[in-house]
Order: structure tokens, then sequence, then C-alpha cells
């Protein structure tokens, strides 16, 4: 079974751009932390119901442990748990936020943002790669940073899918 953990920042971008049914072509099952949980339902409600429709989200209490306790000295609540249920499960982890991404690194662990959930949409075929360029334009004009040189690179990415 295909599995991932998810952050909080690529699942906001991608309920504000209607595309959470994204992950569930690219993974079986995307487990949320319940603390991720907690801080998509602030200020949104519907995203509990989107979700659930979308048939691939479940949501999973995480245990307190020593390293958990660490992970929040440096993280918030969301990340700290995600990276926890990580290396729980030894799976990979989606998260967008650079600190997050170093300590998941530091930590051995396998890291996408969105960028490149939206190249592998592509390389797995559910986006053609000018659709893809789209909703990577569509998530920077809803607020996703990105660097111009980062940016290029997936332009690069893309055209190369297109070409194959």
């Amino acid at each position: 079974m295909n599995l991932i953990v998810s952050d909080t920042t690529t699942l906001i971008i991608l309920e504000r751009l209607d595309a959470l049914s994204m992950l569930c072509s690219l993974f079986d099952q995307i487990l949320i932390p319940q603390a991720v949980m907690d801080e998509l339902l602030t200020g949104n409600s519907e995203i509990n119901e989107l979700m659930q429709l979308a048939g691939c989200y479940n949501v999973v209490s995480v245990k307190t442990s020593e390293r958990l306790l660490e992970l929040y000295q440096w993280l918030d609540r969301g990340e700290a748990e995600a990276i926890e249920l990580a290396l729980t499960r030894q799976l990979p982890v989606i998260i967008d936020e650079r600190k997050g991404r170093k300590i998941a690194r530091q930590k051995q662990l396998s890291v996408i943002g969105l960028a490149g959930l939206i190249v592998l949409a592509a390389k797995r075929q559910y986006k053609t790669p000018k659709a893809a360029l789209e909703l990577l334009d569509k998530a920077i004009l809803s607020g996703f940073r990105l660097s111009s040189k980062l940016y290029q690179q997936i332009k690069t990415a893309l055209s190369e899918i297109e070409k194959k």
C-alpha cells in the first residue's frame, strides 16, 4: 500500500485550489496527525467533509514520546506530529515549511512538498504537464511561496515529461 504522512500547509493550499483529490490519485492513503487536522479545522469546517469525500485521508492519533516532545521545541504541533508519525511508521512526509523539511531530512525521512507533488502528478499522468504548471501557478497566486530558481526547475522538469 502506498502511504504518506502530511503536514498542514500543502493540504490547505490543495483545498483552496479544489485539488485535495490529487493526493488520492498519487497515494492509497494520506495519514493526517490529529494536530494537523485540528489546524485544518481552525477557520475551515468544510475541509473535513471534503477530505471524507476524497476517500483517502485518515486521521491518526500520535502518541507522546520523548522524540515528539523534542520536536515540539523546534516546530509547531502539526509539523512535529507529522514528522513523529512518519518516523514511527517509516513513511515519507509532505512538508513545505523550510524548517520542518530540514528537521525531517536530518531524521532521514523522505520529504516532498507541493511542488514535488505537482511534478509527481504529471509523471504519473494524473495531470498533463500543462495542467500541472497551471496548478502550480494558481498555488503561487493563492500565497504559496516558491523561489524563481525552483520554479524554473519545475518548468524544465514538466517540459521534459511532456516530451516523453
